[in-house]
């Protein structure tokens, strides 16, 4: 049985990112993973199929969000509390407590993060016959005793904006990623389009030699076909067939991954409008300036997804019409063969736009500079 990774992220780090604590530390990081234990043919659909392993890890997803923002919001009631009293046995108590409500919350997702894996493949395993028959398995790898909170002292220095922007950058780092496997889905669709355009305009040229042929004859079959368009009319034909299913796992793929990120990107945008009216953000022209820049950048990474997904809904439309082409041609009845008869659109999509990756690259230049520029302010206070 092989694993596939659904989900791998450092609860610790999330919870420091996001509560930013200011009395209590989560020094050891915290892995928590969602795996499958899949069968060989299992393994293939979802290496095939971006859009099958999508689903599967978005209904993991919710359930590791649902358990990460609940602890989230508990650390932060639990954080004010600490820092408000100064009694030791107290603050022990306090993070006794959290420790306590946290295990009983990873004991839970153990739990519903498997069940909601293994739902959500057993729908969409009904969209094909032979998933049906694959062996899958999912689990939870969380050491449940492994989160480790230990009472600090709070630092003025690392807080506010500047902080945020240090956050900022390593969720920009992880789009990116993301973004960038995304492009080179995009450039394999692109490439199988391509292979697809070229093997339906040899079908068509070998049509329109017989056209003549083939528009008053009154026997049709395998045989016939042969005989007047050739041996390799009906291999090509299903060549193109199975290119096209792939095509479409592709262009599935990118549309679902683009979605998320636009979004994802969207939010960042916002959170960095908010950043850049924080008091330490705006007496800092170097960081104000660079993150004037980072919000440009974010917005024409923005724009780029979302012309990249404009060319998906033309792949879509290519591969649909291609599929019904080919169901035609497969009748081996000449005179149903709508779509070759009047001539098949040959125009190739191209999804994987050449500056798509450079603005990718930029943004994440640009998230740098301002990065290292805030830690030398951060210095400087020191």
């Amino acid at each position: 049985m092989a694993k596939v990774v659904l989900i791998e992220n450092d609860i610790a780090r999330y919870l420091r990112d996001k509560c930013k604590p200011k009395g209590l530390k989560l020094d050891k990081p915290l892995i928590c993973k969602v795996l499958l234990d899949v069968d060989s043919d299992a393994y293939k659909a979802l290496d095939d199929d971006p859009l099958l392993l999508a689903k599967v890890t978005e209904a993991a997803s919710k359930e590791y969000y649902d358990l990460v923002n609940g602890m989230v919001i508990k650390l932060r009631q639990v954080d004010a509390l600490y820092v408000k009293t100064n009694s030791k046995s107290d603050r022990a108590k306090l993070v006794t407590a959290y420790e306590g409500f946290a295990r009983k919350q990873f004991m839970q997702f153990a739990k519903d993060g498997k069940k909601a894996a293994e739902k959500a493949w057993a729908e969409v395993s009904m969209t094909k016959a032979e998933y049906r028959t694959y062996r899958i398995k999912a689990g939870v790898d969380l050491a449940i005793d492994g989160l480790n909170v230990v009472g600090g002292v709070a630092s003025a220095v690392g807080t506010g904006g500047f902080a945020l922007i240090v956050g900022l950058y390593g969720i920009i780092k992880t789009l990116i990623g993301m973004a960038m496997k995304i492009y080179k889905l995009a450039i394999e669709a692109d490439k199988m389009q391509k292979r697809v355009t070229k093997n339906l305009a040899k079908i068509q040229k070998s049509f329109d030699k017989k056209k003549k042929e083939l528009s008053g004859a009154k026997d049709s079959g395998k045989a016939f076909v042969n005989s007047l368009l050739g041996a390799d009319f009906l291999p090509t034909v299903s060549s193109v067939k199975s290119d096209n299913e792939q095509y479409k796992n592709k262009i599935q793929g990118v549309d679902v991954g683009a979605h998320k990120i636009a979004q994802k990107l969207n939010q960042v945008l916002k959170e960095m409008d908010k950043i850049s009216k924080m008091p330490d953000v705006k007496s800092s022209k170097k960081v104000s300036a660079l993150l004037s820049k980072l919000q440009k950048s974010t917005a024409k990474l923005i724009g780029k997804i979302i012309d990249m997904q404009g060319q998906v809904q033309k792949g879509t439309a290519f591969q649909k019409q291609t599929a019904v082409a080919i169901a035609e041609l497969e009748t081996l009845q000449p005179k149903k063969w709508k779509y070759i008869q009047k001539g098949m659109v040959l125009t190739d999509i191209v999804l994987a736009g050449g500056d798509f990756s450079k603005a990718g690259e930029t943004l994440l230049a640009v998230g740098t500079a301002i990065v290292t520029e805030v830690d030398k302010e951060l210095l400087e206070k020191v």
